[in-house]
């Protein structure tokens, strides 16, 4: 049963224009970003619905320098070269996409690996605003969002995937991930039944 403590926090994983916009990174390299493009809109709804529940956003955005780029993640990305220019800092794919609308009363984290939690600033944000639960949204239910959801379990937080609101560009893996998640580290649900829960 779903059940979210007095302070909870959501938290938009990489909704960023090289994984969401026709003209990004991942559209550029023939990658079918349906999925992700189709939640940038009802992902900023239901973040506007939480923030005036009093929820603390945290806009998580994943980011590329050479300063942060280790041969060793070189050679696991040379399968996949169109990964090594996501999100370059500074550049227009680093941004959010368009049509979110970030408030002033929002956190934006910077990491450089798949974990929103690894190497950032994220956990002491959280901590700080006395964050028990955390609402993870974005991209991608495999990936990013999958190994950031483990480290908030680890972490004792209480961590609840909304499965509408979680994009991806391989449906399958997308799917085992999030029911391995269900099973060992969150409860996923439809964003509707959180929101059902704060109401």
């Amino acid at each position: 049963m779903l059940q979210l403590p007095a302070r909870t926090a959501v938290i938009v994983i990489d909704m960023q224009r090289d994984f969401c916009s026709p003209h990004g990174a991942f559209a550029r390299a023939g990658i079918d970003i349906a999925a992700n493009q189709g939640i940038v809109a009802p992902a900023n709804a239901f973040v506007g619905q939480l923030r005036a529940f009093g929820v603390q956003v945290v806009w998580i955005k994943q980011l590329a320098s050479p300063h942060h780029m280790s041969p060793a993640i070189g050679r696991r990305l040379r399968r996949a070269p169109e990964r090594l220019d996501l999100c370059r800092h500074g550049s227009a794919g680093a941004e959010l996409a368009e049509g979110l609308q970030v408030e002033a009363s929002d956190a934006i984290v910077e990491k450089y690996r798949y974990s929103a939690f690894f190497g950032s600033s994220l956990d002491q944000v959280l901590r700080s605003g006395g964050v028990q639960t955390v609402v993870l949204i974005g991209t991608a239910a495999n990936g990013c969002v999958d190994s950031t959801a483990r480290d908030a379990a680890q972490l004792d937080y209480d961590v609840v995937i909304a499965e509408d609101l979680t994009g991806y560009t391989d449906a399958a893996l997308a799917s085992a991930s999030l029911k391995n998640l269900d099973r060992h580290f969150a409860f996923v649900c439809q964003s509707t039944d959180i929101l059902s829960h704060l109401g």
